[in-house]
């Protein structure tokens, strides 16, 4: 067994070191995302993420380099150049991308697309013009290695984390950040360079020049590198195509009762649908590389079940982009829709042979959603200002390239005037709406530009819509507190559905003991404050906190969304007690209360 298991590590680092020879510029990438992620752990409110996703974005180029050598060069220099292109285009990349890069959202969403389609790159080309590798072993070949890098860096990381804790609790105290620079060679350095140590040598253009006497024994190998385990046939065959088919049938059924009007906007069906499909594609792929009856039945039966599926997702796509315009998020949601199709018709009328058919499609799908101008962001930034613009106009709120704040606007408009108006602050594009001030801030401006407060779906109930402050600790962060002996935090919530029950908080001032007990009476809390005898000092009805901090919302002009120390603050006192209630937060609807109080209280 102890032989067994140093043969296993001693092929695992042999591997390893293969793995740094074949991929060079690869590991140099990954050594300086690990030397990155170093800095990143020592200065953690540093901006490095335009350098951490060009090298990670240069790791990837220079993988999917080193496969189109394999399978289609034989000279050095032909690798030398695929390499010097890679290091180009990660260096285009960097200044591509520009300075801001942390908190950008297209350039995440761009790069994690680019990532995942290299992703895919690095399965298919091994299988191009090949009979030797199917597109469908070669993601099986990846899949196992991927997970078994994730079983072997799960070892290592609860190794590494119980030396540290041992050490730190029973030896000597140790920096944290020790363990977090451990983690870091664990996730920079040693899993994917195992991973890439599990991919196989495939056969390319210097192997098809080799006598087929000699490539018998190559291709021994690579049939087992190819073999499918039991237990996962096993998986796959009895517990997951089963699974599938029971999902697929509850599917059905939900959508022939559900179907009517409504039902092709309903939030959940889109989401349920995408699901479904990633599952048929995924699981069909793995299923090609079985031989028995459940496996052939799933092959034959569920992709021509995927295509009205992924159809009805598609047509929902739509019909939501009447309804809110269309997002990044919606734009990634549509083409997947027409991939699925694809890989639908692809799966149903072609031979298991032609599975690679579908990375071609998904990569130029990748490349269309990143490239300008029909890229997702693009596309979603134009749609989303002239969906605003439509609306504005609809509601006679924009006159002479300027916005005319209107309170009586339809609840449905209101909501759709948020969304969009918020979806254009979320991704900075404020600044290219003409008729927006050039100080916008949707949160503390909304109101006073609109005419009516920022609304959502959630907010429209049957008695009305709900309320909602905060206090803005930004625009004024000091609190005064001098005379009070001590501060408390609460939390209300209440709601029809799941009422409160009685809660108590103990404390001490000056060494005597207090009680603040909190009771929900006629849909609201109580606060109140006992001594040690369990004798009332103060009570005091939050109702009258709600109705005074709204109130005063909706009569003194002040931003509701934006409070400031002053207008969030109420006091309630008798001979024996002052209490200061600062609000943090409120929120209050037909069926539910909330809140975020901070409590000043003075013993006179």
């Amino acid at each position: 067994m102890k032989m067994k298991l140093k043969d296993s590590f001693r092929k695992a680092y042999k591997g390893m070191g293969r793995s740094i020879s074949r991929y060079p510029l690869t590991v140099l990438f990954l050594i300086a995302v690990a030397v990155l992620n170093s800095f990143m752990i020592e200065n953690p409110r540093e901006d490095y993420a335009r350098y951490l996703f060009t090298f990670l974005v240069g790791a990837m180029l220079s993988i999917v380099g080193q496969m189109v050598y394999e399978r289609f060069f034989t000279q050095r220099n032909a690798r030398y150049l695929l390499m010097g292109g890679a290091a180009v285009l990660a260096v285009g990349y960097y200044f591509a991308v520009g300075p801001q890069t942390l908190y950008n959202i297209a350039i995440n969403v761009k790069t994690g697309v680019a990532l995942f389609a290299l992703m895919i790159a690095f399965i298919w080309i091994p299988s191009i013009k090949s009979v030797k590798v199917l597109f469908h072993r070669s993601f099986l070949s990846a899949l196992k290695a991927f997970f078994t890098t994730v079983l072997f860096s799960a070892v290592l990381t609860a190794g590494i984390s119980a030396i540290f804790y041992a050490t730190d609790y029973l030896l000597f105290n140790l920096d944290f950040k020790i363990l977090t620079h451990l983690m870091n060679i664990v996730g920079s350095l040693f899993a994917p360079i195992y991973f890439l140590s599990m991919t196989p040598l495939y056969p390319g253009k210097r192997e098809e020049l080799i006598p087929d006497e000699a490539w018998a024994k190559r291709g021994e190998t690579l049939d087992r590198q190819f073999m499918v385990p039991r237990f996962l046939e096993i998986l796959i065959s009895y517990i997951i195509i089963p699974l599938t088919a029971i999902y697929t049938l509850i599917l059905v059924i939900y959508v022939v009762l559900n179907i009517r009007g409504e039902f092709w906007t309903d939030n959940l069906l889109e989401p349920l649908l995408v699901s479904y499909a990633i599952i048929v594609i995924v699981v069909y792929i793995l299923a090609c590389n079985l031989d028995n009856k459940f496996a052939d039945l799933f092959r034959k039966i569920f992709p021509k079940i995927l295509i009205p599926i992924v159809v009805f997702q598609t047509i929902a796509s739509f019909l939501k982009i009447r309804e809110m315009g269309i997002t990044h998020g919606r734009y990634y949601v549509i083409l997947f829709g027409i991939f699925a199709t694809i890989a639908g018709v692809i799966f149903s009328f072609m031979k298991p042979k032609h599975n690679g058919l579908i990375a071609i499609a998904l990569l130029v799908l990748s490349a269309i959603s990143i490239i300008p101008p029909i890229d997702a962001f693009t596309v979603s930034k134009n749609n989303q200002i002239s969906f605003l613009e439509r609306k504005l106009r609809e509601n006679d709120m924009l006159v002479d390239n300027a916005i005319v704040p209107k309170s009586d606007v339809s609840l449905s408009d209101k909501i759709v005037i948020t969304k969009v108006a918020s979806y254009i602050d979320s991704m900075g594009y404020n600044k290219e709406v003409a008729y927006l001030p050039s100080d916008f801030n949707v949160y503390s401006d909304f109101s006073d530009t609109y005419g009516f407060d920022m609304t959502y779906s959630e907010t429209e109930y049957p008695q009305g819509e709900g309320e909602f402050v905060y206090l803005n600790w930004d625009a004024d962060p000091v609190v005064g507190i001098a005379g009070f002996d001590i501060m408390i935090h609460q939390y209300l919530y209440y709601s029809v559905a799941e009422p409160g029950s009685l809660e108590s908080t103990d404390f001490e001032v000056d060494g005597q003991t207090y009680l603040l007990e909190k009771k929900i009476v006629d849909d609201y809390y109580v606060l109140t404050l006992k001594d040690a005898a369990g004798d009332e000092l103060l009570a005091y009805d939050t109702k009258e906190l709600y109705d005074v901090i709204f109130e005063e919302a909706a009569t003194s002009g002040f931003d509701k969304g934006n409070l400031k120390v002053d207008d969030a603050t109420v006091t309630t006192e008798n001979d024996r007690v002052r209490m200061n209630i600062l609000v943090n937060s409120l929120e209050r609807t037909a069926d539910f209360t909330g809140g975020d109080l901070y409590l000043f209280i003075e013993f006179k």
